[in-house]
């Protein structure tokens, strides 16, 4: 029993509780051999020991029953078993998951549920990488250290497949989540009525309370929180990416890290001892998916996904007013904006609780991830008080949520899924040859400046199709005017005024 209210609540014995949360990171010294840093695997190996350390209980290690990783760029067949190996739990099982933003969240929600129906005890949900020092062995010419599959290999495979697009959009640059997520900031400026300048400068300055947070996160990639102007501003370290986003506007997963989260029944965490402080609940996840296309959606400045999830926190949660924390995901300004409206966050919410993608950085896969350890540590330091982690994938397709306290839910855990929205669009063919209207647009860029501007384009009879122009003028006019609702021609996927 734990107090609540000045009352006493007895807790469901198969109720979801975190009992354990851990980051690590691994800073390489430039003069230091690459040879002799740990690669994912150990830092993974090292999250879960200091998750399990962190719940304040001995045994926990032993008791897991799943290990679950989340996907990331090695290539490891099933990682959770060699981590199980690493950690003397054999016999539990093992899991590994497709990419996706929202991927953590999602398989939070999964096991919670999971331990609320009695089907598993104890899991740890764990994501890293050691990109960092993989870049530096290339760059003298050495590769990552073989790790030999353990013989009994291969785990469940959990998740949906990741789609970033088919052959015509990766040909044209749209598959590609710097220029998708530019795009969508386009359709959100031009609904807003914004300038160029004032789009950009809404941007950095959301950017820049992400910064503000990451300057006080031991484990931030950057930390030196600069403000809104140098974050919009072009230098030779700060290059323009995909118009209107700086670097310093997008995500890093070039990092050496790993984070763990360990969840299990409450029965389980009696048994063990964890202390009440040290426990935080999963009240309600909920999750959504929208087209993983943009062509085919109603609209690009609002995605119906995400106001799905919005009706059911809003319903829960009384407007949000009773969440005190947030990590939204940041992976480009764009999306937090999305979620900001629709959701209905104060607009002087803390958006994070780690830095974000852009300055906090994280593992490919698992930024989410760390978001929700991060939290466990928020919630246990502000008792009481309710959290919320947001993930998301592809382009702005996959939708999570979960919120957390550490005071204890007073009805059953609850897993949402809202379900699929479909796209209302056809979608034109390739060799179309149509005057059009701009709805959406970005201008790509590489380290000697633009190389084309890419816009999705709405035929006169509501079909969309994506279109590329090289051409210097068009892209300075597009990044110099507002192409959104003007009228151009495409040819086979070739742009002209």
């Amino acid at each position: 029993d734990h107090p609540t209210d000045g009352a006493t609540l007895t807790i469901d014995p198969r109720a979801p509780v975190i009992i354990g949360a851990a980051q690590v990171s691994q800073w390489p010294d430039e003069h230091e051999d690459p040879t002799d840093a740990a690669d994912a695997v150990d830092l993974m190996a090292m999250a879960v020991r200091s998750a399990a350390a962190d719940s304040g209980a001995h045994g926990v290690t032993s008791a897991l029953r799943l290990v679950a990783v989340a996907a990331g760029v090695w290539r490891h067949r099933d990682p959770g078993r060699i981590i199980a190996d690493h950690l003397g739990i054999p016999e539990a099982r093992t899991l590994l998951t497709n990419f996706g933003g929202q991927i953590p969240i999602s398989l939070a929600g999964h096991i919670a549920s999971e331990i609320a129906l009695g089907r598993l005890d104890m899991a740890v949900l764990v994501g890293g990488e050691s990109t960092v020092t993989r870049h530096r062995l290339r760059r003298i010419g050495l590769k990552p250290a073989e790790r030999p599959e353990p013989p009994e290999a291969g785990g469940d495979r959990w998740g949906p497949p990741l789609d970033m697009g088919d052959e015509v959009t990766v040909a044209l640059g749209a598959s590609l989540p710097i220029n998708s997520y530019a795009i969508l900031d386009s359709a959100i400026r031009a609904r807003r009525d914004e300038s160029t300048d004032e789009g950009r400068r809404r941007a950095a300055e959301m950017c820049e309370r992400y910064a503000s947070v990451a300057a006080t996160n031991p484990h931030a990639s950057d930390r030196r929180a600069p403000d809104a102007a140098t974050i919009m501003e072009i230098t030779p370290t700060n290059r323009m990416v995909s118009w209107p986003y700086t670097k310093a506007m997008c995500a890093n997963n070039i990092v050496d890290r790993a984070g763990a989260v360990i969840l299990g029944s409450t029965a389980v965490a009696d048994r063990l001892g964890v202390p009440p402080e040290r426990r935080v609940h999963p009240h309600l996840s909920v999750a959504a998916t929208d087209p993983p296309d943009l062509l085919s959606r109603d609209r690009l400045d609002s995605v119906p996904g995400l106001h799905a999830v919005a009706d059911v926190l809003n319903d829960r949660f009384a407007d949000m007013s009773r969440v005190a924390h947030f990590d939204i995901y940041a992976c480009f300004p764009s999306i937090v904006d999305l979620t900001f409206e629709t959701l209905g966050l104060p607009a002087d919410a803390v958006p994070t609780v780690t830095g974000g993608l852009a300055f906090a950085g994280a593992p490919m896969n698992f930024a989410a991830g760390q978001s929700l350890a991060a939290m466990v540590q928020t919630l246990r330091d502000d008792p009481g008080s309710f959290g919320l982690v947001h993930g998301n994938g592809g382009h702005a397709a996959k939708h999570a949520v979960i919120v957390l306290s550490s005071e204890p839910p007073t009805a059953c855990y609850d897993a949402i899924e809202c379900g699929s929205f479909p796209g209302r669009r056809p979608i034109a063919p390739p060799d179309a040859r149509a005057d059009v209207v701009i709805d959406g647009f970005t201008v790509e860029h590489s380290r000697e400046g633009p190389v084309r501007a890419i816009a999705a384009c709405r035929l006169d009879d509501g079909a969309r199709a994506w279109a590329q122009s090289l051409d210097p003028d068009l892209m300075r006019n597009f990044m110099n005017g507002e192409p959104v609702g003007s009228r151009c021609r495409i040819d086979h996927g070739r742009l002209s005024m």
